[in-house]
């Protein structure tokens, strides 16, 4: 029997020492949970479970769903995490399986295309930092903003860092893969004398090839020893395969021809293969990487147009205030041409407010004591003080806003059946690669071939 974990989860509705007895008796029907405990003073459960009989996401989700059938309600709540780091499909699978083995996380969807992760969790089971550990310890990270920071601007300088990163190892690249390859090419098709075919221009590819190598692809070799470690396989192992296999073959014959005078591992080097394999790839991730700067656009347009102050009547004394410390039943003064801040009723003047950024009306419409107000949309002529009825995530631009981020967190039906397929696509391409390599060398088509084959079906599978 494997060691037992503890989950607590709060819960409401308890109103006696009978109300206790029923959600402990209802925790225990689950299988696997071997104790449930209630505090009746601080409103929690606590239930043990044995692990190796059922997994903590199964089990609390079980729990919850006992408790509300005997009446009760456990809370839970929702975050999405900004990530960093991901490469392809695959990581998809790797941050979700990974956010889903904390317990308390009852589900976990991440797309890749926005790079967000929403989780949906039980209150007080778990906090955000242990959901952000378990994304770092599956090699990948969270934007993280500082307490005077907004969550859009963090996300945004992240994204842009990400871009100067992808930018650099580019410039590297094309520096050293560009004067490599034109230069291999040129002695292939002979455009070059003997003198190119000499051991030191092996060196020279040699020198060029190292920083595409081992600073350009170093982020690859650094995910692909992450994927493994965490028991599966992505792109960057496909990447670091294929441009490794090339890159130490052709250093393998410039040892032998150099030290020993021998071909019998080929006269061929490859190192323009491998360069330009990692400056062509890097050229995507930079492409990728604004493109997915690009998809927060709408969003920050949306925040873009709420007001950042408002002006408010308190103490008989009107005062600026942030939008964020308006509450509901304050009275607020909008003059002409300002923003209107929050929604609410006018209590007194008139004057027309544009509305087309909600409504599409080009019109203004007459607003005078008694009308709804929309926040964000703009007061034209005449002073209007307004009660504020919705604040914050309740009005209604806010609530766009929150609409627009779950369309672009969301998943088609067919993009779940890609995630599920990238998990064994990797390890397919890998087993791929091998027979192939088995199947020309038992042709006694010889080594060099076979190897070329292999890093065709690596290098080919890479974009995936």
């Amino acid at each position: 029997m494997s060691e037992e974990k503890q989950i607590t989860l709060p819960v409401l509705g308890m109103t006696c020492a009978n109300c206790v007895s029923s959600v402990e008796r209802n925790s225990k029907k689950v299988e696997g949970v071997t104790a449930a405990t209630v505090n009746f003073a601080s409103e929690k459960v606590t239930f043990s479970y044995d692990p190796a009989i059922i997994k903590g996401q199964s089990v609390t989700t079980a729990v919850i769903e006992k408790v509300k059938r005997a009446g009760y309600e456990i809370p839970t709540a929702s975050l999405e995490l900004s990530l960093l780091g991901m490469t392809c499909a695959n990581c998809v699978a790797t941050i979700e399986r990974a956010l889903n083995k904390v317990d308390g996380v009852l589900s976990a969807t991440v797309n890749y295309a926005s790079e967000k992760a929403a989780v949906t969790y039980a209150s007080g089971a778990v906090s955000r930092a242990e959901m952000v550990a378990a994304v770092r310890k599956a090699g990948y990270d969270v934007v993280e903003m500082a307490d005077d920071e907004d969550e859009q601007d963090a996300e945004a300088a992240a994204r842009e860092a990400e871009v100067q990163h992808q930018q650099t190892r580019l410039i590297v690249g094309v520096l050293f893969s560009l004067p490599l390859f034109l230069f291999s090419m040129s002695r292939d098709f002979g455009f070059f004398g003997e003198w190119a075919h000499a051991t030191w221009v092996n060196w020279l590819f040699l020198i060029l090839a190292t920083p595409v190598q081992f600073y350009v692809g170093w982020d690859y070799y650094v995910g692909a020893y992450k994927s493994l470690r965490n028991g599966s396989a992505n792109m960057d192992v496909l990447v670091a395969l294929g441009s490794s296999v090339a890159y130490f073959y052709s250093i393998a014959v410039l040892l032998a021809r150099t030290f020993w005078d021998s071909i019998a591992l080929g006269e061929h080097v490859y190192f323009e293969t491998s360069a330009v394999i990692i400056t062509l790839i890097v050229l995507g991730k930079l492409l990728e990487a604004r493109a997915k700067g690009r998809t927060s656009e709408a969003i920050k347009k949306l925040i873009g147009l709420q007001a950042k102050t408002a002006r408010v009547v308190r103490n008989d004394q009107e005062m600026d205030i942030p939008i964020a410390e308006v509450v509901a039943g304050d009275w607020v003064i909008v003059k002409p041409g300002e923003k209107i801040p929050v929604d609410g009723v006018v209590v007194d003047g008139r004057s027309s407010v544009d509305e087309s950024m909600i409504t599409g009306e080009s019109l203004p419409v007459g607003k005078s004591a008694g009308d709804e107000l929309i926040g964000a949309t703009l007061n034209k002529q005449g002073l209007l003080k307004f009660e504020a009825t919705k604040v914050g995530r309740e009005t209604a631009l806010a609530q766009i806003i929150k609409l627009v981020e779950q369309a672009q967190g969301s998943k088609a039906p067919i993009q779940r059946v890609v995630d599920q397929v990238a998990a064994y696509f990797v390890p397919f391409v890998i087993a791929f690669a091998a027979l192939t390599f088995v199947l020309w060398l038992s042709s006694d088509a010889g080594f060099v071939p076979a190897l070329l084959r292999v890093t065709a079906v690596l290098v080919i599978a890479c974009p995936c």
